[in-house]
């Protein structure tokens, strides 16, 4: 269906509206650059997240914290370019995304083995991952993530978009206790260096609403 934009209309209102994630609404609305920057008037495809294909999902429970950093590691170099809603569908495929498009929830899935369109039965109705059902997964303590009180390596970084947008990445080096490097896929990775998915400092998770969370499937 297509909704019509109406004056004080943000993104994430009209998401919460429909019941879909704010990064569904991109992925099907390519004309949208800056989420914050929408118009009255503006027409918005609002999908139908029941007609998106769901892949039976696949655990990857061997998988050791150094196997999860190495592939994280493995896709830094490779060019991709951010773009918010995009990524993470085809867990088996080579890299996070088929037409070179990822966002940091994408990347994540695709590092853990996952589709972020998903059958997880924590993750429905709708059946999507992105940052937001991951805090909730990570303070319930009842899908994919145990939460944890200090940082490991192997872990997710995530908060949730609030007004903006959330954000989240695998943690790569800890020490005495604390993020020194995170592995994410950026906007501001891809303006820095043309390429999305770097290994950073955490500053950007160095927030009070960021949470960890072990993947346990």
């Amino acid at each position: 269906m297509y909704y019509k934009v109406k004056k004080g209309d943000t993104l994430g209102k009209i998401a919460k509206a429909h019941k879909v994630p704010v990064e569904l609404i991109l992925a099907y609305n390519h004309t949208i650059i800056n989420p914050n920057m929408i118009f009255e008037g503006q027409l918005i495809n609002i999908p139908n997240i029941e007609d998106i294909p769901v892949k039976k999902f696949q655990f990857s429970n061997q998988l050791t914290s150094q196997d999860i950093v190495n592939k994280a590691r493995s896709v830094i170099g490779k060019r991709i370019i951010y773009k918010l809603g995009a990524g993470g569908m085809d867990e088996k495929y080579a890299l996070p995304t088929r037409d070179g498009e990822c966002d940091c929830s994408g990347f994540v899935c695709w590092v853990l083995g996952l589709s972020r369109k998903t059958k997880i039965p924590f993750y429905q109705p709708g059946g999507w991952i992105y940052t937001d059902s991951m805090v909730e997964d990570i303070n319930r303590n009842a899908g994919i993530f145990d939460r944890l009180i200090i940082p490991e390596v192997g872990c997710i970084v995530v908060y949730g978009a609030g007004k903006k947008i959330g954000h989240v990445g695998i943690v790569s080096e800890v020490e005495n206790g604390k993020m020194k490097k995170v592995i994410h896929c950026s906007s501001g990775n891809y303006a820095s260096f043309r390429d999305a998915i770097q290994e950073t400092s955490p500053k950007v998770f160095e927030r009070a609403d960021a949470l960890w969370g072990r993947f346990v499937g």
